[in-house]
């Protein structure tokens, strides 16, 4: 017989969490609206305050409900997103468990891909948002993180015009990373992002050529994935001087 270890029963709070999870699932509360107080959960639980407030925390972070005080407080419903998987992302390149050569590897693989269906999704108002995207591109600012942001919302909106939920859920979180070492770091702008090669990509998408659209792609991720790579002792020296300083 081999050694197993004791079986430890599930924490009180655990099941709380799981079942108001299960209320959200089933659309019994939508986002938005505000879960019952912590009276009347400990009230319908038969339980303390304190296990439903570790329930409600448990909730909190992994981004099923926002916590908010005052007059008005409680534990509102969110609407789930991909900032969860960002900050994942963020935390697992900062442990060494990601590097930059393998998020430029993931959007050459699947960023061509996007391109191509946004060309086969086109229609007159994704025409028009693209169109926005790319002209707010050419705004001058002095501000890097304004800047930063603009020259990734072409990237944004081809994304959402591919039409894959799944694409979707892969490619933000390593866009997000990909602007979050840009922001740090603060290259020189023509390092790190040719404005004709986004042009290049929009043209095509705006024709309904995929194939052109993919090619004109996968050339600027390489691009782009070359500045990238040259940030990245930076950008880790940069993210631990920050971690000393707060330590």
């Amino acid at each position: 017989m081999p050694r197993f270890s004791s079986v430890k029963p599930l924490r009180v709070s655990e099941n709380v969490a799981g079942q108001l999870k299960n209320a959200i699932f089933s659309g019994d509360f939508r986002p938005g609206e505000k879960l019952p107080s912590e009276r009347e959960l400990t009230k319908a639980f038969q339980i303390s305050r304190v296990v439903v407030r570790e329930a409600l925390r448990t909730l909190e972070l992994s981004g099923f409900v926002n916590i908010r005080q005052g007059p008005h407080g409680g534990a509102y419903v969110q609407r789930l997103g991909y900032e969860r998987l960002s900050e994942f992302y963020t935390d697992l390149f900062l442990v060494g468990q990601l590097s930059v050569q393998e998020l430029v590897q993931a959007r050459i693989f699947l960023e061509p891909e996007v391109a191509r269906l946004a060309a086969e999704n086109l229609t007159e108002d994704w025409a028009i948002e693209l169109n926005k995207a790319l002209s707010s591109e050419q705004v001058p600012t002095q501000n890097h993180a304004d800047w930063v942001r603009r020259n990734m919302a072409t990237d944004n909106v081809l994304i959402e015009m591919c039409g894959s939920r799944l694409y979707q859920a892969m490619l933000e979180p390593l866009i997000r990373l990909t602007q979050e070492i840009v922001l740090v770091v603060k290259p020189e702008r023509t390092i790190i992002h040719d404005p004709q090669e986004h042009q290049a990509i929009v043209d095509a998408v705006l024709e309904g050529n995929g194939k052109r659209a993919a090619a004109a792609m996968r050339k600027h991720i390489r691009n782009v994935g070359k500045s990238l790579i040259g940030l990245e002792e930076s950008y880790r020296k940069r993210k631990g001087l920050a971690r000393e300083a707060l330590g």
